[in-house]
C-alpha cells in the first residue's frame, strides 16, 4: 500500500483503506474463542484469537511487547521486534506497528530508489514475532498489497509449520523469490488491494513476516510510503476444563 502521508500513530486505517475497504475480503472477526471441537484422541480444543489492539504495546516503531491469556488461563508473553534492508527505515513519526480492530500495520520509507520493482532484499522489512510458548495452528491474513507504476510490494512468511498460502484476488505468486505480489501495476488512483491468507499445521513460538517494497523514487524524509496490515491472530488450543 502507498501511505503518503502518516504523521502520526493514530489508531486509524489509511485513506486508501477507507476508500477501498470493500474490495477487501471480510477480516478476521475479533472473538475471543470458537466452538470446541474433540479431535479423534479425544482431547478436546478449540480456536481463539489474539488480537493486536487489545494485547500490544508499540515502544517505539520497531519493537513492541503484547500479553494475552488462553482459554484454559495460561498468561503468553511475546514480542514483535523489526529490522530493515540497508535501503529502507522505518520513521520514528511513521505508523509502523499501529493497531487497530482489523490488525497491525507493518511499513516502511525507501532511502535510496530502486533501478526497478522487482524483489530486493535491500528494500526488505524484516518483522519477527516471538511467543515465549508455542502455539498451535496460527492462521491470518496480510491485506492491502499492491503495486502502481513506481512501486510494487513482495509480501513472504516464513516460520509457520505446515503453513498454506492463499492468495486473493489480484495477488500471485512469484516463483523465484517464492513471495507474492500483485497481477498487475496500476495508477496510483484506481490501485485495488490484495490479499493472502496463512494458515499452519504445526506449532511454533516465532514466525517471520518479510515486506519488500521497491520503489523507483524517494518519498519526501519522514513519511511512510508503504505497507500492509496483518489481521489478528488465530490458533488452536486446549478447551478450558469444565
Amino acid at each position: 500500500m502507498s501511505h503518503p502521508n502518516p504523521s502520526s500513530r493514530r489508531p486509524e486505517l489509511s485513506r486508501r483503506a477507507l476508500v477501498t475497504g470493500a474490495a477487501w475480503s471480510v477480516p478476521l472477526i475479533a472473538v475471543a474463542s470458537a466452538a470446541p471441537v474433540a479431535a479423534a484422541s479425544g482431547v478436546c480444543t478449540q480456536d481463539a484469537q489474539l488480537s493486536w489492539q487489545n494485547t500490544f504495546t508499540a515502544t517505539d516503531t520497531s519493537n513492541g511487547v503484547g500479553t494475552f491469556t488462553t482459554p484454559t488461563g495460561e498468561v503468553v508473553t511475546y514480542t514483535v521486534t523489526v529490522a530493515t534492508g540497508p535501503n529502507i527505515e522505518v520513521p520514528a513519526t511513521s505508523d509502523n506497528l499501529n493497531t487497530t480492530g482489523d490488525g497491525i500495520f507493518l511499513g516502511d520509507r525507501q532511502t535510496v530508489a530502486a533501478a526497478n520493482k522487482e524483489f530486493d532484499a535491500a528494500y526488505t522489512q524484516t518483522t519477527t514475532i516471538t511467543f515465549d510458548r508455542p502455539l498451535a495452528n496460527i492462521s491470518f491474513r496480510v491485506f492491502d498489497v499492491d503495486g502502481s507504476d513506481f512501486y510494487r510490494e513482495h509480501l513472504r512468511v516464513i516460520g509457520l509449520p505446515g503453513a498454506v498460502a492463499t492468495p486473493g484476488n489480484r495477488v500471485e505468486l512469484e516463483p523465484v523469490s517464492n513471495t507474492y505480489r500483485p497481477t498487475a501495476d496500476l495508477p496510483i488512483g484506481p490501485v485495488v488491494a490484495g490479499s493472502v491468507t496463512y494458515s499452519s499445521t504445526g506449532s511454533t513460538d516465532s514466525f517471520i513476516v518479510e515486506l519488500t517494497t521497491p520503489r523507483t523514487a524517494v518519498p519526501p524524509q519522514g513519511v511512510l510510503s508503504h505497507g500492509v496490515r496483518m489481521t489478528n491472530l488465530t490458533y488452536t488450543t486446549a478447551c478450558p476444563a469444565v
